[in-house]
């Protein structure tokens, strides 16, 4: 990753995710999304949002239980701001506005009573001619932006059809379900998504959209509305069995560039990192952090290997290097078809002591040799083949546990792809499985999720890209990986610092536990 400063198509039925993981965590099935007559369906409204009505969700249905969506400002300087984006039915008008939560709002139930904040008021009720002109015209609003202040309390926002005395939907559902008798039956009645830039491809920071549900069709689109300056708090029953209860992640050393590369190494139990403008790789043990390497190639991303060697992304060698920790590093491999790779970034070792890596650009364009920015396989006896060329800038890199699959972000457009490994070095056709904010490496646990360093903090996903919370740091974060007593501390790099949190899973590295899911 750079060091310097960082400034779809499901259609009706949101489909089933009815898995128990070893973290106890139930996927409930997702209701039906229906499509109201008259009026467009959900899922393509997403769509032309250049959002998946499945693959993005980020509030999905827990074990009868939707997460709270509750929120935060993010810059202290700006108000949030809320904007109506449209509203289609044949109702009166609607009001909305936001309410303030507490210090614990976003455990299930909520903790506290609801104060709402009316802001607008929708005045869309359509003329008949207009509806049979266009079944998919969007009703007019009365207002547009509305810009508030929550300070930097935790809250929410609602919704509300004057047609229905007053009642209200939340975006945190279980007060849905405590407030509202006419919706006790319905898991939720809010879907929240991260707001996409269509031209741009890319996700906008710290945007969301949100289509609500305050009738009793579940289209979902009654009113949608999208939110700005705003990081969607991390739902703690999602993350049950990720995290030890109150858990913190905690500071372990600062005072460096800017640190990447997180690796483990079982032989000496101490962590490994690079510090890239520095051009170090520094050891972390018992509280005490020193250089290993005062020469590094200015490197990114490293793994030990089964032997004990330490395998580094070399940015300034333009190499995937070998060495013993301390010692001159000797290549693996630094051309390609002859032309010198552009800046190695991230790795992950196979069980057959191959090695997958990316292979993007950041910084001067000028001596670029190789036509792409490509993911590579080196195979164990340093064959290279270019497996991935289709991406805008390839960047962090993980195998699934059971080795069938390989995971990439595209930094180059805020996604998260995933491609099934027929053989090793050999893989299938990719799918978009998730957006993520400006993201950067990740890891994996024994379990198959995944944790990615992006906007905010760590996010969890599970193996299929479903969103399962965030662990905030108080640092953006570039990496993350699994080490420590038991693999159970989540060690995290972020700008200039180094974070741990405990956790309750394991991580899992080939060197660190063997063949997968051994």
């Amino acid at each position: 990753m750079r060091f310097a400063s960082r400034n779809a198509s499901s259609r009706a039925v949101v489909a089933a995710v009815l898995s128990i993981t070893a973290s106890g965590i139930v996927f409930g099935k997702q209701p039906k999304v229906s499509r109201a007559e008259n009026e467009p369906d959900w899922s393509r409204i997403l769509e032309q949002s250049g959002l998946d009505m499945d693959k993005d969700l980020r509030n999905p249905l827990l074990d009868g239980m939707t997460p709270s969506g509750l929120f935060r400002k993010v810059d202290p300087g700006k108000p949030v701001v809320l904007r109506p984006i449209a509203a289609w039915g044949l109702e009166t008008p609607t009001r909305a506005g936001w309410y303030p939560a507490g210090p614990k709002a976003t455990q299930i139930p909520p903790d506290v009573d609801r104060v709402r904040k009316e802001l607008w008021t929708y005045a869309y009720k359509q003329p008949a001619a207009e509806i049979e002109k266009s079944r998919y015209t969007s009703p007019p609003l009365k207002s547009g932006s509305v810009e508030f202040d929550p300070g930097d309390q935790a809250f929410g926002l609602w919704v509300s059809n004057e047609g229905f005395a007053g009642e209200a939907v939340y975006s945190q559902p279980a007060l849905v379900f405590k407030t509202n008798p006419r919706l006790r039956n319905q898991p939720y009645k809010a879907m929240i998504y991260p707001y996409c830039d269509v031209q741009a491809g890319k996700l906008v920071p710290d945007s969301y959209l949100i289509g609500w549900e305050y009738s009793t069709n579940d289209d979902f689109q009654d009113a949608v509305t999208r939110i700005d300056n705003v990081v969607l708090l991390p739902a703690a029953p999602l993350l049950k069995g990720v995290l030890v209860e109150d858990a913190k992640v905690r500071k372990l050393a600062g005072d460096f560039k800017f640190v990447e590369g997180p690796a483990w190494n079982l032989k000496d139990e101490a962590l490994y990192f690079s510090d890239i403008p520095a051009a170090h790789i520094v050891r972390y043990a018992d509280g005490k952090v020193e250089v290993a390497n005062a020469a590094s190639g200015q490197s990114n991303g490293l793994m030990f290997d089964k032997q004990g060697k330490l395998i580094a992304c070399e940015h300034a060698g333009r190499r995937l290097s070998r060495a013993t920790v301390g010692q001159p590093g000797q290549d693996i491999v630094a051309q390609y078809e002859g032309k010198k790779l552009n800046s190695p970034n991230y790795l992950w070792i196979d069980p057959e002591g191959g090695i997958y890596f990316t292979d993007p650009r950041y910084g001067p364009r000028d001596n670029l040799e190789q036509d792409k920015e490509a993911v590579y396989y080196v195979s164990a006896d340093k064959k290279i083949t270019r497996i991935i060329d289709d991406l805008v800038r390839p960047n962090g890199i993980a195998l699934s546990p059971d080795g069938r699959f390989l995971y990439v972000l595209d930094h180059g457009a805020d996604t998260l792809h995933r491609y099934r490994v027929n053989r090793p070095g050999k893989i299938g056709k990719g799918e978009r499985l998730a957006y993520v904010t400006q993201h950067d490496g990740m890891t994996v646990d024994r379990e198959g999720r995944l944790y990615v360093a992006g906007r905010g903090g760590v996010w969890v996903l599970d193996a299929g890209g479903k969103w399962l919370g965030l662990i905030e740091t108080p640092e953006e974060p570039a990496n993350c990986t699994f080490g420590g007593n038991g693999r159970q501390t989540l060690f995290i790099t972020a700008r200039t610092s180094l974070y741990a949190v405990d956790t309750v899973t394991r991580g899992w590295h080939v060197h660190l536990d063997g063949m997968p899911g051994k």
